[in-house]
């Protein structure tokens, strides 16, 4: 996208002072077409679509005649290249219709949503913030493709389970022995704290809207059936950021292990009550990650942390306060607190919600809304056989029937096949309609190219859900797609956006091919065009110079001396001659010595580069401007420069290299402007003032 929006910056923000080259200014429209503003070349265009790009590109409040006079020619030269686009066929190739499409699928994306459902996800998710909930759960597990067979034994597994604990039987002990959540043996299915986002969408959901002491309905996520008990729900605490020193301990640590990290951490403890900074301490904290950051750790709320570690975080009051030694799974811990935030406004957090949304599950709700929607609008049914003698249609697939038909009775035919992975060609069909949308009958024969582009590959024991999924993702798909189809017929907004789009793609391209690679690649013409115009590069007053920046103070005084003392040994050691390589009579610090001798123990303490200052670019120089050292300058991130002044040169001619920038940007102007002629006399314009001034009068 980001090249139309240079495109339309370049197109609309060009100097206003163009010629009015071959425009006919009439007072009034024809008679037959009064909303008529003005032909370009053989296109007419009305006041409307004037008006509706005129209002985009424009935050002046008051509008003048003048003004829009500018306006108008600069709209002008842009249907003349448009014009000029359209008739070189510009947008048929390959590279235009791929970038056009992928420009409308993400403009296309607000419109196949549906919005009012979106934002009431967005205020459940935020309501849902101002609280964190502690609930205990129970699964059993059992794969989303599962067969039939072992999805029902489960099902009946965790009813069987619910209607225990709905009689008084503790949940925590049926957690601990029956609930597959691995973690359950030792927590007994409690989760602890968590607020929104924590958990997937019907998990949170489920704990959010089960009343505290409650055992949920039967839920199940991609792991498998759930039910939770509902333990408490308070207000928000926030997040908290703190900075942590660990020592670590393993599950499998000998008594005297542990002995020895209890003192460690007692040692650890002495040092800051003796005034060590906590900073200081982490130097031998195990947690090496954040050691090398003061420990400090990022912002985190309930259910991100080991609940030890969390409720210590959260219990201590002010910032820069230090919690005592806690143990947690991981080892021992002492805690400072840095600070803390409760949650954000809502106007704050609501980019970051919408944003968590599109990642999570429940981004869904939008989408299946909007397919509802379609369904109803564009009057969705599903095919019926007509045969007295058999209610299903039949797919054959490697001698395997599917019936479909009894599918839609709900009934679950497909799980009667045993097949692998297949082609379009082993599947034939009897042609009959399955769904019939906005009049139009969807066959088994369309289902069969459909399966055949997402392919199913999966053991017999599998087949019968992936199935009905596809079937499913395949109705959800030509929905969608049929009402992207007429987003230009239903959303006038829209298809003007996506002709906006379509133009301004195709004026890039040919300003690039008529003007911007074209003065690139022409290097013969880009040397005539200089010749031709070489008076016209010249170089202010400037200083040519050496310039030396160092880390410091100190080492940019040390380089001082050294320059000034090129051909005196004196200010070298015999270490320092030896190190640099000097023979015996030999001297002279070149920079290159120079560099070498002051990035001995440091690398880049020093560096050396050539510059060329015009004057009045640099203070340092212009201060200076003699054959000489400059004085120091100090730089914003504390490093020190000065500069060599080595010559002073005045209004000389630049070289076609040094020029070359300033050449290139001059010959793409000259192009335009000879391209900009061709297009006046091949398009001439008429503008009808008396609807153009409606704007402004």
């Amino acid at each position: 996208m980001n090249k139309f929006l240079n495109l339309l910056a370049i197109v609309f923000t060009t100097s206003l002072a163009m010629a009015d080259g071959n425009i006919t200014v009439n007072s009034s429209a024809p008679s037959d077409d009064p909303s008529m503003v003005m032909h370009v070349g053989p296109e007419k265009v009305h006041l409307q679509e004037f008006e509706s790009i005129f209002n985009k590109n424009n935050n002046e409040e008051n509008v003048t005649r003048e003004y829009l006079d500018d306006y108008t020619n600069l709209f002008i030269d842009f249907k003349r290249k448009v014009l000029y686009a359209q008739e070189n066929q510009m947008d048929t190739s390959v590279a235009f219709k791929r970038e056009l499409a992928g420009y409308r699928k993400q403009l296309a994306r607000p419109y196949l949503t549906d919005q009012a459902a979106e934002d009431e996800l967005v205020a459940e998710a935020y309501d849902r913030m101002k609280y964190e909930v502690r609930a205990s759960h129970i699964l059993i597990t059992v794969p989303e493709n599962a067969t039939p067979q072992d999805t029902m034994e489960a099902y009946n597994t965790i009813k069987e389970l619910r209607n225990r604990a709905l009689k008084g039987e503790d949940f925590g002990q049926l957690a601990q022995q029956y609930s597959n959540d691995p973690s359950a043996k030792t927590n007994y299915g409690d989760l602890g704290y968590f607020s929104a986002f924590r958990m997937v969408y019907s998990f949170e959901s489920a704990a959010y809207n089960t009343p505290v002491g409650k055992v949920s309905d039967i839920f199940r996520t991609q792991f498998g059936y759930h039910i939770l008990k509902s333990v408490d729900k308070r207000a928000n605490r926030g997040e908290v950021k703190v900075a942590h020193i660990m020592i670590e301990e393993r599950d499998d640590a000998t008594s005297q292990e542990k002995t020895a990290n209890q003192e460690k951490i007692q040692q650890l403890m002495q040092s800051l009550k003796d005034g060590s900074s906590f900073e200081e301490m982490t130097k031998f904290s195990d947690d090496k990650g954040s050691a090398k950051n003061g420990g400090e750790l990022p912002w985190f709320g309930a259910g991100q942390m080991v609940p030890e570690f969390e409720n210590t975080a959260f219990n201590l009051s002010s910032p820069g306060d230090i919690s005592k030694p806690i143990q947690t799974m991981y080892g021992w811990h002492v805690i400072k607190l840095l600070d803390r935030r409760g949650i954000p406004s809502f106007e704050d957090a609501e980019t970051d919600i919408k944003n968590k949304i599109k990642r999570d599950a429940r981004s869904n709700r939008g989408v299946e809304s909007l397919i509802a929607r379609i369904k109803d609008e564009y009057n969705f049914s599903v095919g019926k056989s007509r045969s007295r003698h058999q209610d299903f249609y039949i797919f054959r697939l490697n001698q395997l029937t599917f019936d479909f038909d009894n599918y839609s009775h709900n009934i679950d035919p497909f799980c009667k096949i045993n097949y692998k992975t297949w082609d379009r060609a082993s599947f034939t069909t009897k042609g009959k309609t399955m769904f019939i949308l906005d009049g139009i009958a969807y066959t088994q024969d369309d289902f069969a190219d459909y399966l055949a582009v997402y392919k199913i590959n999966v053991d017999s024991a599998n087949s019968c859900p992936v199935v009905k999924e596809r079937y499913e993702d395949w109705v959800n798909k030509t929905c969608l797609d049929y009402e992207d189809s007429k987003l230009e017929e239903k959303h006038p907004e829209f298809k003007a956006l996506m002709k906006e789009y379509h133009d301004g793609i195709m004026l890039f391209d040919l300003m690039d091919q008529k003007v911007w690679s074209r003065a690139i690649d022409d290097t013969l013409g880009l040397l005539n065009y200089y010749n031709l115009t070489k008076e016209n590069y010249r170089w202010d007053e400037r200083a040519l110079t050496t310039v030396y920046t160092s880390n410091d103070k100190l080492t940019a005084s040390r380089a001082r001396t050294l320059i000034n003392n090129r051909y005196n040994s004196s200010v070298l050691n015999s270490e320092e001659m030896s190190y640099l390589g000097f023979g015996k009579g030999e001297f002279y610090l070149s920079d290159a010595r120079i560099l070498k001798l002051m990035n001995r123990y440091r690398a880049n303490n020093l560096k050396i580069s050539s510059r060329s200052f015009e004057k009045g670019k640099s203070t340092v120089v212009d201060n200076h401007w003699y054959i000489g050292l400059t004085d120091n300058e100090t730089n914003l991130d504390g490093s020190v420069f000065f500069a060599d002044v080595k010559e002073l040169k005045n209004g000389e001619q630049k070289s076609f290299e040094e020029a070359k920038g300033e050449v290139i940007t001059n010959y793409q102007n000259y192009l335009e402007a000879a391209w900009k002629l061709e297009l006046e006399e091949k398009y001439p314009a008429q503008v009808y003032t008396d609807v153009l001034y409606k704007l402004v009068d």
